[in-house]
């Protein structure tokens, strides 16, 4: 399936959600976290508490009625962490994305590219996600980010508007969360090199996520 088709998919699903959002007037349902972020612990396995998120690389998102900010450490590797969640979506309240992953304050946008994060295990599954490669200076850092709807990862955009409209349409649900993960890339360092860090980090902290995320 091409690019074109899989985009002309998501339209045609984006208008028939619409059309029958339109036609049922029930309004969505706040849904609240099962377990509130912070509960999240700050020591996972061999990650340890480390500074925060830059601001002007991973900012908080004013929209996001709970947030979760955080950095870690394993040794010579760190990992900050951005996690807003959205009870009830409307144009308003929707994680602003552009603004959240790609960062002003002299960034510049090296490249961005859709990934799929290997969790471990036969069961566990890819995450699908996506890289975006941002640079200061001499400074290199990797972005990883998805949105996570109801128990599903999902890293395009037009698809999480489609799933969200059908989920509000279907279940009277709007709730939803935008995660972010950037770990500095060392000067001799690949990016590959940094999303297998990041895969690392991502398999201690998202089973503690998972309990705090609505299924």
């Amino acid at each position: 399936m091409t690019r074109q088709t899989r985009f002309f998919l998501v339209a045609m699903a984006l208008l028939a959600a619409a059309g029958a959002a339109l036609a049922l007037p029930r309004d969505a349902r706040e849904v609240r976290l099962a377990v509130p972020l912070e509960a999240v612990p700050t020591v996972l396995g061999p990650w340890r508490p480390a500074e925060g998120p830059p601001e002007d690389l991973l900012p908080a998102d004013p929209r996001a009625a709970e947030s979760l900010l955080r950095g870690y450490t394993n040794g010579a590797v760190t990992s900050w962490v951005a996690v807003g969640f959205y009870p009830k979506q409307t144009e308003d309240r929707r994680p602003a994305t552009g603004s959240l992953v790609f960062p002003g304050s002299g960034w510049t946008d090296l490249s961005e590219k859709a990934v799929l994060i290997p969790l471990g295990g036969p069961s566990s599954g890819t995450l699908p996600a996506n890289l975006v490669l941002v640079r200061r200076g001499e400074r290199r850092v990797a972005i990883l980010y998805w949105y996570q709807l109801q128990g599903r990862s999902i890293a395009s955009d037009h698809l999480y508007r489609a799933a969200l409209l059908w989920s509000r349409v279907v279940r009277r649900r709007a709730d939803g969360a935008l995660i972010r993960v950037a770990t500095p890339v060392p000067a001799e360092g690949s990016s590959a090199t940094v999303v297998a860090e990041q895969a690392e980090f991502l398999r201690a902290f998202l089973p503690e996520l998972w309990r705090s995320l609505p299924r």
